[in-house]
């Protein structure tokens, strides 16, 4: 009797470490609840608005994918979810924060009101330099001030980048001149250069950019105001005649990550990615948009495109009636207790330093 009992109870201490294995190893199967601190590789989320061959996808998201990865030995690793698959381009934002998204790339403009601070870049006539330049200076300004980052605070911020300088694209009929824009409807970007926009007596239509092309082809709008390089990225040669070139402003946008997500990265494999984010990662993003620029001005010129150089009166007259937008953000700041004559100007001294 007593041998049996032995038997049995030995039986079931063994029957408990099998199940106690078993679910150990269905844990650590289960991807997302793993921590790279246990050597098990973890793999995250990236999604985007664009297609697979929009330059930032293939010259920006994958190539720090890859050298994550490298970095960490596998045991980050990720997989980029392109045109919107995990959300829309306005819905980018929360999907990063709720972790729908572990990481997400999109457009500050898309998120009107979130990033007061930190728009300043957006104001009008700012974008004087290349892509990578005023990614830099974007950079910079959110390393700088601790106002600008607090505007992140919900969400883990990996880098920041602007595109090219922005031009006035249109369809049938061409900008030669300060009154060639008026009545014009002219996609934008984001409030401030809507703002501008309108200060040009034309109307401000804001739309994402995957919606240009259809929106131009059907009459909804004549164009818009965007970065050389979009023409080639969301394959608008055939409804683009003219492009106006006057470096009128640029756009900031966001790489960011889910805070839950990147806490599950060890503290070693964290300290890894972040040598590879900030600066780094925004003048790769911002090269990569200059690259693409050049690409689009070409095949754009080669297929009938007519690009537009503005005398230098014209394109003052664009300046002078703009200046108003750069007073009303000040005044905003101003009334937000901020001081923006600061971060004006030192947005300037970026800008001249590049």
């Amino acid at each position: 009797m007593g041998r049996k009992w032995i038997n049995r109870s030995f039986a079931g201490m063994l029957l408990c470490l099998l199940l106690l294995f078993s679910a150990c190893s269905n844990d650590s199967a289960g991807g997302s609840k793993d921590n790279s601190a246990d050597g098990n590789s973890i793999e995250f989320k990236i999604g985007h608005m664009n297609s697979p061959d929009h330059v930032q996808d293939k010259w920006s998201l994958a190539p720090f994918s890859d050298d994550a990865e490298k970095a960490t030995d596998s045991r980050v690793t990720f997989q980029i979810y392109p045109g919107g698959a995990l959300g829309g381009p306005k819905d980018t934002y929360d999907n990063i924060m709720t972790g729908i998204m572990d990481i997400g790339w999109g457009l500050q403009g898309y998120n009107a009101g979130k990033f007061p601070i930190h728009s300043v870049l957006q104001l009008p006539f700012l974008a004087d330099g290349t892509g990578e330049e005023l990614s830099v200076v974007a950079q910079k300004l959110y390393d700088t001030f601790p106002e600008i980052q607090k505007e992140y605070d919900d969400i883990k911020l990996l880098w920041i980048h602007a595109a090219d300088p922005y031009a006035i694209i249109t369809k049938g009929k061409a900008v030669r001149s300060f009154d060639d824009v008026k009545g014009l409807k002219l996609r934008t970007p984001s409030v401030e250069a809507g703002e501008m926009i309108k200060s040009w007596g034309a109307t401000p239509v804001s739309l994402p950019a995957p919606e240009i092309y259809d929106s131009i082809q059907k009459g909804v709008i004549d164009g818009g105001v965007l970065p050389v390089a979009a023409i080639k990225d969301f394959n608008l040669f055939d409804v683009v005649d003219y492009v106006t070139l006057g470096n009128f402003n640029t756009s900031i946008f966001y790489v960011a990550m889910n805070k839950s997500s990147w806490d599950k990265i060890s503290p070693d494999d964290q300290k890894k990615i972040e040598e590879l984010i900030g600066v780094p990662m925004a003048q790769k993003s911002g090269e990569a948009f200059d690259r693409q620029k050049e690409l689009a001005e070409k095949e754009a010129k080669d297929g009938g495109t007519e690009f537009i150089e503005l005398p230098d009166a014209e394109l003052q007259k664009f300046k002078d009636v703009s200046t108003g937008v750069a007073e009303n953000w000040l005044s905003e700041m101003e009334k937000k207790g901020i001081d923006g004559q600061k971060i004006y100007d030192e947005t300037i001294k970026f800008i001249n330093e590049k």
